[in-house]
This record gives C-alpha cells, sequence and structure tokens, in this order.
C-alpha cells in the first residue's frame, strides 16, 4: 500500500487547448494503487492549501451533499 507521502510524484497543471478547461494527469502507479480506472467518479475537497480527492460511491451521493 502506497504510504502517505511516501516519496515526491509532481505533475502540472495544463489547460486544454480547445476547451480552455485546467487538467492534471493522474499517475499510473497512483491510479493502480487506488484500483482507480477510467470513468471513476471522485470527488475534490480543499483541505487548508491541500486537494483531496477521493472516490465516490454515487449510489451514496445524496448523503454526501
Amino acid at each position: 500500500m502506497m504510504k502517505k507521502n511516501s516519496g515526491d510524484i509532481f505533475e502540472s497543471i495544463e489547460v486544454d487547448p480547445i476547451s480552455g478547461q485546467y487538467f492534471v494527469h493522474i499517475p499510473e502507479q497512483i491510479m493502480n494503487e487506488l484500483d482507480w480506472y477510467e470513468d471513476t467518479r471522485i470527488k475534490f475537497s480543499i483541505d487548508g492549501g491541500e486537494i483531496i480527492l477521493s472516490e465516490v460511491n454515487w449510489q451514496n451521493i445524496d448523503s454526501i451533499v
């Protein structure tokens, strides 16, 4: 299991040249560790100066919002 802050992984914020939307690539090692895949639904949370991504079970979405 990947440990919190177990090495530095850096990615840059990019902008899609067509849509103008911002995006960040999630490294494959993180996707594999979390067992995430294309179309996995994630929730963005801000805690102080950090962004937290977590998987969302959309069947229980009403209890999250």
